[in-house]
């Protein structure tokens, strides 16, 4: 099925079953204390509108209090522009859509709690603490395993009580498989491509519930 061409609409469900490893106590011990990536002032944490449209159908927040266009911080957008040129030529004047932040943290990052929408989190939230990055010539998608020299190196919490305490065997430690990391990552790179399709009126201004709208985005 090809979202582009079916105005938006995608076939893959991004429920928690996709990713109910056996960290997830470790991340929620980790955000509910503040911590991980759901933190870090100015580097935002990239949405598209169809993570926003899961998100607002779990919460029924309305759409502009989900995620904004907004800025990202220098240091973070060389160090996209570096590593992932992919998600870079998607950004506009150094922004990007991006969920909306209390203080120096994501907003649905809620002290004591953790993350109040992690069945329903973006799908960059749901790849982490792994990356993908495309196999050369067919143009699919590959998992990237987080590599660190030494276990003080890494400061995913996941990482720590993961995958050094299973000499390595990341996906067998984290309850899940490369082929449906896989899936979801090819899933994410749809959504962002469908992403460029509508991001200039973003940046120009337009409300997001009429790009979704006129884009018709639907999940």
């Amino acid at each position: 099925m090809d979202t582009v061409e079916n105005g938006g609409k995608v076939d893959l469900p991004l429920l928690h079953g996709d990713d109910d490893f056996a960290n997830m106590d470790a991340c929620m011990r980790c955000v509910a204390d503040g911590g991980g990536c759901c933190t870090g002032k100015g580097s935002g944490i990239f949405v598209t509108l169809h993570d926003v449209l899961r998100i607002h159908e779990k919460t029924k927040k309305p759409l502009n209090e989900i995620a904004s266009f907004g800025k990202v911080s220098p240091g973070h957008e060389k160090s996209v522009k570096e590593s992932d040129p992919f998600l870079f030529q998607y950004y506009r004047d150094s922004s990007v859509l991006q969920l909306r932040r209390t203080g120096d943290h994501c907003g649905f990052l809620v002290e004591g709690r953790g993350c109040t929408v992690f069945d329903h989190r973006p799908a960059i939230c749901r790849l982490f603490p792994f990356t993908f990055d495309f196999k050369k010539g067919d143009g699919s998608v590959k998992i990237v395993i987080p590599k660190a020299e030494k276990q003080k190196d890494e400061d995913c919490s996941i990482v720590q009580e993961n995958f050094y305490r299973s000499n390595g065997q990341l996906f067998k430690a984290m309850n899940t498989s490369r082929e449906i990391l896989e899936k979801l990552a090819q899933q994410h790179v749809k959504e962002i491509r469908i992403y460029g399709t509508y991001i200039n009126d973003i940046a120009a201004g337009m409300p997001l519930d009429k790009v979704i709208v006129k884009h018709n985005i639907t999940v």
